[in-house]
């Protein structure tokens, strides 16, 4: 892996809080994707209801090519996102688009703590300073409201 891989997405998007998973605004989606496109991200987005826990966590897995078993037992999907270099040989850096997550975090917050909880271990125990089989991967939870800033207008 070459420096330019371990540029994070913190570093793409100044403005986005967080470590592992950031949070952004849904008006600024397009702003996100093209940064992480020209930052050499691949980026898979998180499709369908994900206004509960399991039905998150299947999406995710879904997103992100993961066996079935990641979509429904959450020691599966911690197992699967530890081998994200099988499921994105092709991909040193990737970044997982969550649309709607305040709607996890309106029906079932502490199960939006448990799968932000788990992408963010991912983030950490995937990145190891560049080795053979790292991988970058950060989410970006695009939440509505819950004090969530669009970002500053301005470069991306």
């Amino acid at each position: 892996m070459n420096g330019a891989a371990a540029v994070r997405v913190g570093k793409l998007l100044p403005g986005l809080r967080g470590r592992g998973v950031l949070l952004a605004a849904p008006a600024d989606a397009e702003r996100v994707r093209r940064a992480l496109a020209e930052g050499g991200y691949a980026v898979a987005e998180v499709e369908g209801d994900t206004s509960g826990l399991r039905e998150a966590q299947a999406a995710i897995a879904r997103a992100l090519r993961l066996p079935a078993t990641a979509g429904r037992n959450l020691d599966a999907l911690v197992d699967s996102l530890r081998d994200l270099a099988t499921w994105w040989p092709d991909d040193e850096r990737v970044a997982l688009l969550w649309p709607g997550a305040e709607r996890l975090v309106e029906a079932d917050l502490p199960g939006f703590l448990t799968l932000t909880d788990i992408l963010r271990a991912a983030t950490d125990d995937l990145w190891r300073g560049g080795g053979p089989g790292d991988r970058l991967f950060e989410t970006v939870a695009f939440v509505g409201g819950h004090g969530v800033r669009a970002l500053r207008e301005g470069p991306a």
